[in-house]
């Protein structure tokens, strides 16, 4: 009928009093139908629009009863439907919760009258809806052969199922470069594999497309061969290899005229399958932690992909390529920086053990003696990704990701400058990019040579880039930034209760998020924008992180609270699983089960 800010109201109707029953069915399954096929279109979206549109929902509520329609005059004059009947529908939906169907019991009383009462069940708590009190709700359930189809009341086979018929998630072996080795992937995580190996092929293409296009001889096969063993061999702690300007192509005056369409470059079966691989590898290798995994590292991926395409010149109408590649530190110039920076962002956290490097140090775990204390968990990602890529099975691969010397000294430097740029924790560390970035948009280095000095903006951006990507939550909207907030928390938690952190991290939860954007978010979030490539979405970071952070405030010491009381009822629930109520030291009390949405959420 009609959209009403985010809400769509839709309408079922009969002039016969007897055929009310038949209305509420045909709304019931039309419900269920849409739920259904959104569930479907998310999924299958998820692979374009990234890892975060399978996670949308939709909220439905049903009511029956008379309404009044009419043409209300003025600007926005459209046919509507008023009345008391509407009101309560949209306290229904509103009271409602994530991809269910919340029905009213005027609704569940006609579905019973109509012989659908196995469709309703009763919700365990009452409703309390603006205006009109307590109501007694239910939630609609349909399964079975009799889930038929809201059009024409036809059977529409597989795509008619109740929602809680659809498949099961799909599992996958995941090759990890050994033989013999394999380890299932959810769903979930394969939707993200196919996400993730769409950008890098699609870049890879880029890669390809400019080093034909630029004549680049490749060196022989033995040469490459001869080097990945060198630096494999080497010894050399990743950190050791950080530098403080990567050199990146220079601009050639014939680079804008050879130009080839990335489209049109075929990669071939072998490359596609075993970037493929690799991936799905790199998606086995992440724990099952509530913030560093597989998801986290994903959603990072989107971010940088994001800014990169973001970086443009916006202040620039003039179509001279050299413009273009010294106002964006020839970064939009060279694919595979590009390449080697998203790929970072999806190797950054592999492996991660759910806690800081301090606590790695403080257990002197052997992984923390090997990496020297410093950056254990950044170097430790770097060599088992880096490792993986450089097996016999992934020859092809590393083949069409560099075909020189030249080019895989760039992206091992790359991947080296940009995955360590994400422990934010070392404050010598800090100190050096700090150091870097006054030397890059603050100092004046006359002395300096022009290529240096282009070079030394792009290596300090590229680390701001996947720093800001890395906490790219804190600078989304708010319901991207409680979500994965609670997961941190989460983790956090658990380290906490499992005696591998002294402090527990409420208590200083609230005041340490407005301590993170003051000191960290806000001031990264207006480099971004201080730097001068990113265009609109570096203003589009600065509000968001500002927005939360004033919602935070606002906000933050309910929300703390609550998330101890999710954690600790999701604790008891795993407790009464393994037929012991007894909950694990020091967990705070219990709330009795209030709601099915409480349990939902």
């Amino acid at each position: 009928m009609e959209s009403v800010s985010r809400a769509l109201s839709a309408i079922t109707n009969s002039s016969f009093h007897n055929c009310f029953p038949i209305s509420a069915t045909v709304m019931a399954r039309f419900a269920r139908d849409c739920l259904y096929k959104f569930s479907v279109l998310t999924k299958k979206l998820e692979t374009t629009l990234g890892p975060d549109t399978a996670e949308l929902g939709m909220r439905f509520g049903l009511h029956s009863g008379p309404v009044t329609a009419g043409v209300l005059r003025g600007e926005k004059a459209r046919f509507q439907l008023f009345g008391d009947t509407m009101n309560t529908t949209a306290r229904i939906e509103s009271t409602g919760a994530k991809n269910k169907i919340h029905i009213s019991q005027e609704t569940a009383d006609l579905l019973t009258g109509a012989g659908k009462g196995h469709w309703v069940r009763p919700r365990e708590d009452k409703v309390v809806a603006k205006g009109k009190g307590e109501l007694t709700t239910f939630w609609l359930e349909l399964k079975g052969d009799a889930a038929k189809s809201s059009r024409s009341g036809s059977s529409e086979g597989s795509e008619s199922l109740a929602l809680d018929e659809a498949p099961a998630a799909a599992t996958a072996p995941v090759s990890g470069g050994q033989e013999g080795t394999s380890q299932a992937l959810p769903e979930r995580y394969l939707r993200l594999v196919n996400w993730n190996a769409e950008i890098l092929a699609r870049m890879l293409k880029q890669v390809v497309a400019r080093r034909e296009a630029m004549h680049v001889k490749p060196d022989p096969t033995e040469k490459i061969r001869d080097i990945e063993t060198e630096q494999l061999q080497s010894g050399s702690l990743v950190l050791e290899e950080v530098k403080e300007i990567i050199v990146l192509p220079k601009f050639k005056a014939g680079d804008a005229k050879s130009v080839i369409d990335p489209d049109k470059v075929k990669l071939g079966d072998a490359i596609t399958s075993q970037l493929q691989a690799y991936l799905q590898a790199i998606a086995a290798m992440y724990r099952n932690n509530p913030f560093h995994n597989f998801e986290h590292a994903s959603h990072v991926t989107m971010s940088v992909v994001k800014l990169l395409s973001r970086i443009v010149a916006p202040e620039i109408e003039c179509s001279e390529a050299k413009v273009l590649h010294d106002h964006t530190y020839g970064i939009t110039s060279d694919p595979l920086t590009q390449f080697a920076v998203i790929l970072s962002a999806l190797i950054h956290d592999v492996d991660h053990t759910g806690v800081p490097n301090s606590v790695l140090v403080q257990e002197q775990t052997s992984i923390a003696a090997v990496y020297k204390n410093k950056s254990v968990a950044e170097q430790n990602s770097v060599d088992i990704a880096w490792e993986l890529l450089m097996q016999d099975c992934f020859q092809d691969l590393r083949g069409a990701i560099y075909a020189t010397a030249d080019e895989f000294k760039r992206f091992r430097q790359l991947v080296v400058n940009t995955v360590m740029a994400t422990d934010i924790m070392d404050k010598e560390l800090s100190a050096a990019r700090k150091a870097r970035w006054n030397a890059a948009f603050t100092e004046s280095r006359e002395d300096e040579e022009e290529d240096t000095s282009v070079n030394r903006k792009a290596t300090i951006v590229i680390e701001h880039l996947i720093q800001a990507s890395d906490v790219a939550h804190t600078m989304q909207h708010w319901h991207i930034y409680r979500k994965w907030n609670q997961r941190l928390f989460e983790e956090m938690y658990i380290a906490y209760k499992q005696g591998r952190t002294d402090k527990d991290p409420s208590t200083n939860w609230y005041e340490g998020e407005i301590g993170f954007f003051d000191f960290y978010i806000i001031p990264l979030a207006m480099k971004l924008r201080s730097c001068g490539v990113f265009g609109v979405s570096s203003d589009e970071y600065l509000n968001y992180a500002q927005q939360n952070r004033r919602e935070w405030e606002r906000k933050g010491q309910e929300i703390v609270a609550e998330m101890l009381e999710s954690f600790a009822y999701s604790e008891q629930l795993k407790a009464d699983e393994n037929n012991t109520a007894v909950p694990p030291p020091g967990l705070p009390s219990v709330p009795e089960k209030k709601s099915g949405v409480a349990n939902q959420a």
